[in-house]
């Protein structure tokens, strides 16, 4: 099954600037100054109730910038059915569900290699069932190399849209935790998850409905019940 040109567009609509987001929930790691990333990885689990029309993609990724023009990830993502994808934004990604597929409930862990300048891989193995692929995924044909800068590290939740200004719904997710994070930099650098930026997904009206939690030993996306915050349902890094 392709992955639709739309959803790709999705990927990076909203340019990440601010700590809140129309669509995405995570984190984004820089890089130490003077270097940029080489690899990074992380596990998740697929959430067990996603049905209907909820669209929901999570991945892992490294961009060139906060304001991620090129971005190369892979992940899981939900649109009816189930797939697994890799891709360099803002080019074409590739479908890779007959080699890994995935289902409700399995664990699956993405790792993405970049070379500054140029292209990458990305690594999608379904632990629960066993399954792996690496692709071999190009840059944009009409990207400048010297933009090519590999300075973030992305773990996102993201709803999307399929038909370009359609209302974006947040599906109930649950709680993403990704798990086994790693953020290492060309020089050979372990980069520490504890100092990303959490994003959260804000509604148009002001809504809120993630909650994202860092720590040394990974990052939690909780999706919020409703739109009010309170002690007992709070909004944002709690």
């Amino acid at each position: 099954m392709k992955v639709s040109v739309s959803f790709i567009a999705a990927w990076l609509a909203f340019v990440a600037q601010a700590a809140y987001d129309q669509n995405r929930a995570g984190a984004v790691l820089k890089a130490p100054s003077g270097s940029a990333f080489k690899s990074v990885t992380g596990t998740f689990t697929v959430p067990e109730d996603l049905t209907g029309d909820n669209r929901l993609s999570v991945w892992v990724g490294i961009g060139d910038s906060l304001t991620q023009t090129y971005v190369l990830g892979g992940g899981v993502s939900f649109n009816k059915t189930l797939s697994t994808w890799s891709g360099f934004f803002p080019g074409t990604s590739v479908d890779t569900t007959a080699a890994v597929p995935a289902s409700s409930g399995d664990n699956v862990t993405v790792t993405v290699n970049i070379e500054t300048g140029a292209g990458g891989s990305v690594t999608i193995e379904n632990l629960t069932q066993n399954k792996k692929t690496t692709q071999e995924v190009s840059a944009p044909g009409n990207a400048d190399p010297s933009a090519l800068t590999a300075l973030v590290a992305d773990w996102w939740v993201q709803a999307y849209q399929v038909i370009p200004g359609e209302l974006v719904k947040v599906p109930n997710f649950g709680t993403i935790t990704f798990t086994g994070v790693s953020a290492t930099t060309h020089n050979g650098t372990n980069v520490p998850v504890s100092g990303a930026g959490a994003y959260e997904i804000q509604g148009s009206s002001g809504e809120m409905w993630s909650n994202t939690t860092i720590s040394s030993s990974g990052i939690s996306v909780r999706r919020r019940a409703g739109p009010g915050c309170d002690a007992s349902d709070p909004c944002g890094n709690q």
